[in-house]
């Protein structure tokens, strides 16, 4: 339902926890979170698609900030998003902070996150990482 809304084509990792926001019994929203298990051990955001019909109203933002906020505070791990969506990264995401600007990198190695970075479309698009900042003033749901 969500997929032909969202720029990746590719499948969700088999890992990802997902998400939706309900209006009126109907999805409106989407949200993919997966567990990064490396050096370091955070949560991001794998995909975030709010349906046409509800774009622009916040339904997107609320369900990050809820989301990153269940996360954060069960885990205390950290919880990131990439984004090129100028709503995410010039509206008023309170409780957030940017940690890099840019192209994203190409990674080293032969992995298989580095090698879908290295083919996807956000690699030659300018984008933003955000960390959830837990006890900002945020907020949810009103």
């Amino acid at each position: 339902m969500f997929r032909q809304y969202h720029y990746l084509n590719g499948s969700l990792p088999s890992t990802a926890r997902c998400y939706a926001a309900i209006y009126k019994d109907k999805p409106v929203a989407f949200i993919a979170v997966v567990h990064v298990r490396m050096r370091a051990r955070y949560y991001r955001v794998s995909r975030l698609v709010v349906l046409p019909d509800y774009q622009g109203i916040g339904i997107g933002k609320r369900l990050l900030n809820f989301v990153a906020e269940l996360y954060t505070s069960q885990t205390m791990l950290p919880f990131y998003i990439l984004t090129s969506n100028p709503q995410i990264i010039h509206g008023s995401m309170k409780g957030w902070k940017i940690v890099r600007l840019g192209h994203a990198s190409e990674g080293k190695g032969n992995t298989r996150m580095n090698n879908e970075l290295r083919g996807s479309l956000s690699r030659n698009r300018i984008t933003v990482s955000l960390q959830y900042v837990p006890g900002r003033n945020l907020l949810l749901f009103t």
